[in-house]
């Protein structure tokens, strides 16, 4: 059930975050530099709060409209401590998206950092992060009395070697070239190969984005393998159902 899904899995964990002790005008260049809505403030490791674009907008308003450079402007007159509220709300990964979902409406935040014991920063849980959440298809159905069958047991955690892919790749183009696949179950296997190149190429771009700088040229290059991935899935999965009934 989406309420009680656990917020450590649905955040998202890389992310940008600044020192409470930088300069205000780090924060305007930290939001015209990259796609933020929301920004950490550490102390050392530990959480102290969070900006977000609205808290940019407030600060653009105290700029000149000429002369002095803002960054300068902003230097001398603000600090990132005196933007924060207090006390700063955060939440823990164990917590549920229900409790996410209240402390936002009851706070009218759209995002929380989500922090350790130590409340060292671990990510940010986000108002889309939720509807993403409750949008994903229902786990299929278990079987009546919740017993699982072997055949259950026997696909819940396959693992298989490189060479074993490799083999079995093979052995589907052959027998696809050959016209020895009355049941398409090949060129399921071939198609699902596709599928799963498009996902690492994702993977890739999205690990690359969040590990390298999140700066214009890799978000365009992650939304492209985004669309690469969407536009290998079937009719079917497209329109919000899962392919092949995997869900």
């Amino acid at each position: 059930m989406i309420a009680n899904q656990r917020v450590g899995r649905v955040m998202t964990e890389a992310v940008l975050s600044i020192d409470v002790e930088e300069s205000a005008g780090a924060v305007l260049r930290l939001f015209a530099g990259y796609p933020l809505h929301h920004l950490p403030v550490l102390s050392g490791q530990r959480v102290v709060g969070m900006l977000s674009s609205a808290d940019v907008m407030k600060l653009e308003a105290f700029l000149p409209k000429s002369g002095v450079p803002a960054d300068d402007y902003l230097d001398q007159r603000i600090s990132i401590r005196s933007l924060l509220r207090a006390p700063v709300i955060t939440i823990g990964p164990q917590q549920t998206l229900i409790e996410a979902a209240r402390l936002m409406a009851s706070h009218g935040f759209h995002a929380l950092p989500v922090v350790d014991a130590q409340e060292h920063l671990l990510g940010i849980i986000t108002t889309t992060d939720i509807m993403h959440a409750a949008l994903q298809p229902p786990p299929a159905a278990a079987p009546p009395g919740g017993a699982r069958t072997g055949a259950d047991e026997a696909v819940r955690d396959i693992r298989v070697s490189g060479a074993e892919f490799d083999q079995a790749i093979a052995a589907a183009k052959s027998a696809v070239g050959s016209g020895q696949d009355p049941q398409g179950l090949a060129l399921v296997l071939l198609y699902l190969q596709q599928r799963l190149g498009a996902l690492e190429r994702v993977l890739q771009s999205a690990d690359r984005y969040f590990s390298c700088g999140q700066d214009r040229s890799l978000h365009a290059a992650l939304l492209q393998s985004i669309a690469e991935a969407k536009r290998s899935m079937p009719a079917a999965a497209s329109e919000g159902e899962a392919p092949f009934g995997l869900a």
